[in-house]
């Protein structure tokens, strides 16, 4: 596989040059870190989990890690290595740019990019033997002549149907046309490894869709072997699929969340996995305030006692959302102590006065267990009214992962 070009020094824009624009040198100075919240991503846990998923579908179906939005947020490099090591047949991530970052950091697995072929994409696509997520026809003669420029064998690429999503995929109608042109001269410079399809409702209570959707798919896998096509790989199942629907496991599953630990809802949730990621912080400093003061933005909480409040250097700018004020809590000396007045945008105030010995410098567990007691991902969700995805993916940058 070709390795990345040598990264040159940033004295400036870099020009276009080729089919993969070469941005300037990423390489920073050492990040100081003295802020002292952080998010801990456990890696066992995730290997726990990815073996939890495999045990689930059986040793025969392959699994397909998803990492994409860097790796709902634990960090996709790291993860992508994690899950690969652990059996892992290859990754999954939404975008061109985020199978090249994988790519550059030596991830030699399959990488399956789920988002399609954007025009321009697709000679980095071959340059960098990403496997693309397929369902246009336009899709196909990008690739075709991307491969002809490039003398590479023919381009492994999977064949997306939407059987019900009504969002990405080609419709069953449009089957005959798509393999009209596979079998064509142009069709020969790419090789149809794949064929899937995505649930619409799998994490939903009453889902009456999902095996309405295995059906159109099955009548679509019967269309391409009357034409001569068995692709090896048929998947469809996302987390919620994997454990609500097993006869639906066919020869690869795409566990996204239940790998860092979690679910759309606990309903589907897979029994054992581990939370990956937590989320930890310190008290900076302690307030002595009288009842009646009123704390944060917008005065909306008057305090009803004498009280003392922690300050806690995290904030909406964190990924802690504003949304939870007044209904969030966290962990110090595994006690829960509320959040007081409106979360800002670097800090919030915990309520800490029934733990009368807790001092500057206390830890504080913002997701996670402490002691005997642990704040979920689904506490938070449901504090924010947002699905878990969001918490975990919306953790930002400016949080150091330690691992």
């Amino acid at each position: 596989m070709p390795r990345s070009p040598t990264p040159r020094a940033n004295f400036g824009p870099v020009p276009y040059s080729g089919p993969e624009r070469r941005v300037a040198d990423r390489r920073q100075a050492p990040i100081v870190e003295v802020r002292p919240t952080y998010a801990y991503v456990d890696a066992g846990a995730m290997v726990h989990n990815l073996r939890t998923v495999q045990a689930a579908v059986g040793a025969r179906c392959r699994v397909l890690a998803v990492v994409k939005a860097d790796g709902y947020g634990h960090g996709a490099i790291e993860a992508a290595r994690t899950f690969v090591d652990a059996g892992a047949w290859g990754c999954a991530v939404s975008l061109v740019e985020e199978g090249v970052e994988l790519r550059q950091a030596e991830i030699r697995a399959p990488l399956l990019v789920l988002g399609g072929v954007h025009p321009g994409s697709e000679d980095v696509i071959v340059h960098r033997s990403l496997t693309p997520v397929v369902w246009a026809r336009e899709h196909l003669q990008l690739l075709s002549a991307a491969v002809r420029r490039s003398g590479a064998p023919p381009l492994p690429i999977h064949l997306k149907i939407d059987t019900g999503m009504s969002r990405l995929g080609a419709l069953p109608g449009q089957l005959p046309e798509f393999l009209d042109w596979l079998e064509g001269e142009d069709g020969q410079h790419v090789r149809l490894e794949g064929v899937m399809t995505h649930f619409a409702c799998a994490d939903e209570p009453d889902d009456a869709t999902s095996p309405r959707q295995l059906e159109s798919f099955r009548d679509s896998l019967a269309v391409l072997a009357s034409r001569g096509f068995h692709p090896p790989i048929r998947h469809v199942c996302n987390s919620a699929g994997l454990v609500r629907l097993p006869h639906a496991h066919f020869d690869m599953v795409r566990p996204g969340v239940a790998i860092y630990g979690a679910a759309s809802s606990r309903e589907v949730e897979l029994p054992g996995l581990k939370m990956a990621m937590s989320v930890h912080s310190r008290i900076l400093g302690i307030r002595e305030l009288p009842a009646g003061a009123r704390v944060s933005y917008g005065h909306r909480m008057e305090l009803s006692r004498p009280s003392r409040l922690g300050i806690v250097p995290v904030g909406y700018a964190d990924g802690y959302p504003r949304r939870m004020s007044g209904q969030a809590q966290v962990l110090v000396r595994g006690h829960r102590c509320r959040v007081v007045g409106n979360i800002t945008m670097d800090v919030s105030m915990i309520d800490v006065t029934d733990l009368p010995d807790a001092r500057e410098g206390e830890r504080v567990t913002l997701l996670g267990a402490q002691g005997r007691d642990r704040i979920d991902v689904y506490e938070l969700a449901r504090w924010a009214d947002v699905i878990p995805y969001e918490i975990c993916c919306g953790i930002s940058k400016r949080v150091p992962r330690r691992g």
